[in-house]
């Protein structure tokens, strides 16, 4: 079940598809609603909206989307139109002024080719990041936000890859049906990728090995850009309280081929994998093998912060304030300050 405000675009839709209530209604609710902050880096921010709701829309919680976007990044109206931000978006400090959030969505952005000291919302991330380590129950991670969270809580770098990884690739899980995160889905799961950047393999294997990170999904199949089979793209933070995930399980079928046409479009040639049903003409959508998993992988988030919402029904309301810089924030709990890896487990008494 779905709260939406009566005028999103998207509500008509998804009425078709689910339960959609307007947020006066779920005020009135036995059960009140799962606050889900959604901070959408992406410049097409409505087609962002509908892959995330479309995602979250088969949870059998009720679920309250908050839409969120930079504080310090400029809208420019050149992809979303101005009109459409203002009337759905806030800032992180505009949403959790009267109420927290019990779980937080931040998406991918097309600048994964910037170092991320160069990105112009990087001091602004890295606080949101510290926040909702602190005071969300649970957070997940999309694409170049999952390489800039692995970065920002482990230190595990960014590495360039010669060509843009664009396909569909398998992948298997290294957890049978024990982990929260992955339950119910399938042992081998397809999952779009479309990215110029990875994470260096040997930091990666350093917080694995040393119980930091714990993997969720990987693949020894050869990605012919790499070289080398695909790794680990799926992954959590030891304390449940991160999910990263380096692909697109909300991606529709078409998704990719729509991704290599506007690239064509600009000069860029790239090989794509496992993909066209008619690889060397580039025609064929494949079908859409992974939508079964993509409701399981979004429930389970789901699931996981509704949990830890019911084990701490008494959680201390904190809201987030944005600092003119990152050095200036002052977040209690930093795990820094005491020589530690940035994530690691929040005792109860954080909250």
């Amino acid at each position: 079940m779905l709260v939406l405000n009566e005028n999103h675009p998207a509500r008509a839709e998804l009425q078709k598809q689910t339960v959609v209530i307007d947020p006066e209604t779920a005020q009135h609710a036995d059960i009140r609603a799962l606050r889900l902050g959604v901070i959408n880096l992406m410049p097409v921010m409505n087609e962002t909206e509908n892959d995330i709701l479309r995602c979250i829309s088969h949870s059998v919680l009720q679920i309250e989307p908050i839409w969120i976007r930079s504080a310090t990044r400029e809208q420019s109206g050149r992809y979303t139109s101005l009109e459409h931000v203002q009337s759905f978006y806030q800032t992180l400090e505009e949403a959790t002024r009267d109420r927290g959030l019990d779980g937080l969505i931040v998406t991918g952005a097309p600048i994964e080719r910037l170092d991320f000291e160069e990105v112009d919302y990087w001091d602004e991330l890295r606080q949101v990041m510290d926040y909702a380590q602190r005071h969300v129950y649970c957070t997940m991670y999309l694409c170049w936000a999952a390489m800039a969270a692995a970065f920002h809580f482990y230190r595990v770098p960014k590495v360039m890859y010669p060509e843009k990884l664009a396909g569909l690739f398998r992948l298997k899980s290294v957890y049978e049906d024990d982990n929260p995160f992955t339950r119910g889905m399938n042992p081998d799961v397809s999952i779009c990728q479309s990215r110029y950047t990875g994470l260096d393999y040997a930091a990666m294997q350093r917080e694995i090995s040393q119980g930091r990170i714990l993997p969720l999904f990987d693949s020894q199949d050869m990605a012919e850009v790499l070289g080398g089979p695909l790794g680990v793209t799926v992954f959590a933070s030891s304390d449940m309280r991160a999910l990263f995930n380096l692909g697109h399980l909300e991606y529709h079928a078409a998704t990719i081929d729509q991704e290599v046409q506007r690239d064509l479009r600009k000069g860029l040639h790239y090989p794509v994998e496992n993909y066209y049903l008619d690889a060397i003409g580039r025609t064929g959508i494949p079908p859409m093998t992974w939508r079964a998993d993509r409701s399981l992988f979004f429930s389970n988030f789901l699931n996981v912060a509704y949990e830890q919402m019911n084990r701490h029904p008494h959680k201390k309301h904190r809201s987030f304030v944005l600092h003119p810089s990152y050095s200036e924030a002052n977040f209690k709990y930093r795990a820094e300050d005491a020589g530690l890896p940035t994530h690691v487990p929040i005792p109860v008494n954080a909250f």
